[in-house]
């Protein structure tokens, strides 16, 4: 037994030995590529092309040795950046790999330190191949997630430039006016002065040209600033950037009450319909929370029909449409993940959100329900059916007996109730006439989603997936898109904003390149 022992412990012994020598021939070559790399990046040795394409092959090799090791992140940040660079190389693929390669670092590394870079260079890249929407979006993750992050005033002053070219000025007066105010680089200080000029100058004259980085113009703008070197690779970056109701007719009036005369001949004041209207105000960040999501299905329909599903895919559509329009939107989920009632309204509060909307499909026991129904917050429910929705989509709330108890205290002193019974209004009488579908009325009941929440809030039921004709037709792109496009209006008209927004124009690149699927 002692001679087996033995030699079980020598084998253990050469295991691991073999497994450190390995490792140390992993870091070996991985060092090595990193001299290349720099010695590519300062210029002291001139790369072609076909040269970076092997530098990233290299890095890729260590990081299929070890796809966790501590230099994976690295490595997948060196091929991201190399790809970049192999744009002045001339390599007209490598916008669209340097797309997929920073995706696949947010996707595979997402506690990597390169995130907020990665979503800033997305933005840059999807800029240069003239895809405003996708640029807009990475630059709003950069500034909503990561104000602090060495990227954030970057990313500031090129999303100024995006609304600039998409005819959004208010916008950009705005980036530009608190980038001047809050930078600490002068020389973003100095770009957003000079182009704030013309905005405030020339507000209605003022010739807009498409913006479109050209690889001169990228690589120029890694070296002329790295704030710290990103060991062990001086990588080029810039500084600082739920079944369910029956149907019942709509119980609000929306008018503001007339003034009364009272007996003294005193003018009782006006009771304003909502502090949004009465103030002014507007909305900078909408958060879009789909429902349900991992182990909660939701409703079911037929087959492998499931509420998570279709109400992520309206969801997104939702994003495009409201980012198209000049809006920050952020979603409390984006792929299929479980998540507690209480973090969804408190990403919104962390996220300081302007609106929320909590988007669902409907389910019954009987297949011929259908139609869509929007709700807003009250401490009353419209009636018994309502009362039934709320309880299942507030099952596991993750909240105790007290905090609800404060919550349902706090709810009566919110003016958000008029605001959101104004936008579930609005938002249902556009979705029924682009859909055609059933009017389930506006109706109010008391969604733990919407309690949370101290900004005007809404649940939009989009329809009945236990329907079969309503379920098959929440599944197909073009309905999401009709939803999508509904809800949009009705926030517009919420806000007062009856003209049509500019449409997202492409500029022309110097080259073609097909746009890459939105980083998720």
């Amino acid at each position: 037994m002692k001679q087996s022992a033995g030699r079980s412990l020598c084998c253990l012994l050469i295991l691991a030995l073999g497994v450190l020598c390995s490792g140390c021939a992993t870091v070996s070559r991985y060092r090595s590529v990193s001299l290349r790399h720099r010695a590519y990046v300062s210029g002291e040795k001139h790369a072609t092309a076909a040269e970076w394409r092997a530098l990233i092959s290299e890095f890729q090799e260590t990081i299929d040795a070890d796809p966790t090791g501590p230099t994976a992140d690295d490595a997948q940040y060196a091929i991201a950046s190399s790809w970049i660079w192999s744009i002045k190389a001339g390599d007209i693929e490598a916008p669209q790999h340097a797309i997929e390669a920073f995706q696949k670092l947010v996707r595979s590394y997402p506690n990597s330190r390169y995130v907020p870079q990665a979503h800033y260079w997305l933005g840059r890249c999807y800029t240069y191949i003239g895809d405003d929407y996708q640029a807009i979006t990475q630059y709003q993750i950069v500034e909503s997630r990561y104000a602090g992050s060495g990227v954030s005033d970057r990313a500031q002053l090129e999303l100024a430039r995006v609304y600039v070219r998409q005819g959004y000025l208010t916008r950009a007066e705005t980036l530009y006016t608190n980038l001047i105010g809050s930078s600490a680089e002068r020389k973003i200080i100095v770009a957003a002065t000079q182009e704030l000029q013309p905005l405030r100058t020339q507000p209605f004259k003022i010739q807009r040209k498409p913006i479109v980085s050209t690889p001169e113009r990228m690589v120029q703008a890694q070296t002329q600033s790295r704030p710290q070197p990103v060991p062990p690779i001086p990588i080029p970056e810039t500084k600082k950037t739920i079944p369910r109701a029956k149907k019942t007719t709509p119980g609000t009036k929306g008018t503001i009450p007339e003034t009364k005369e009272t007996t003294a001949g005193e003018k009782k004041p006006l009771t304003p319909e909502s502090l949004t209207r009465e103030f002014g105000l507007t909305a900078k960040t909408i958060v879009i929370d789909p429902g349900h999501g991992g182990k909660d299905p939701g409703a079911l329909g037929r087959g492998a029909l499931k509420e998570k599903y279709i109400v992520l895919s309206i969801s997104e559509k939702l994003r495009e449409v409201l980012t198209r329009k000049g809006y920050t939107v952020l979603m409390t989920r984006d792929t299929n993940r479980f998540i507690p009632l209480k973090e969804r309204t408190a990403f919104a509060i962390q996220r300081k959100a302007d609106l929320f909307l909590s988007i669902h499909a409907n389910g019954s026991e009987s297949p011929k329900a259908k139609g869509i129904e929007t709700y807003y917050m009250s401490v009353t429910s419209t009636d018994k059916a309502a009362e039934d929705i709320a309880a299942r989509e507030n099952a596991d709330s993750g909240y105790s007996i007290q905090e609800l108890e404060v919550l349902l205290k706090g709810i009566i002193q919110q003016s958000k109730i008029e605001d959101s019974k104004r936008l579930a209004k609005h938002v249902q009488q556009a979705l029924v006439q682009a859909t055609g579908a059933v009017d389930r009325g506006v109706k109010h009941a008391r969604f733990v989603v919407l309690i949370g929440t101290n900004v005007p809030a809404i649940l939009i039921e989009t329809g009945f997936v236990s329907n079969p004709t309503e379920g098959r037709k929440l599944t197909t792109s073009a309905y999401q898109h009709k939803i999508a496009n509904a809800i949009a209006q009705g926030i517009e008209k919420f806000l007062g904003k009856t003209e049509e927004a500019p449409l997202v124009k492409r500029a022309n690149p110097e080259f073609a390149a097909t746009s890459a699927e939105g980083n998720r």
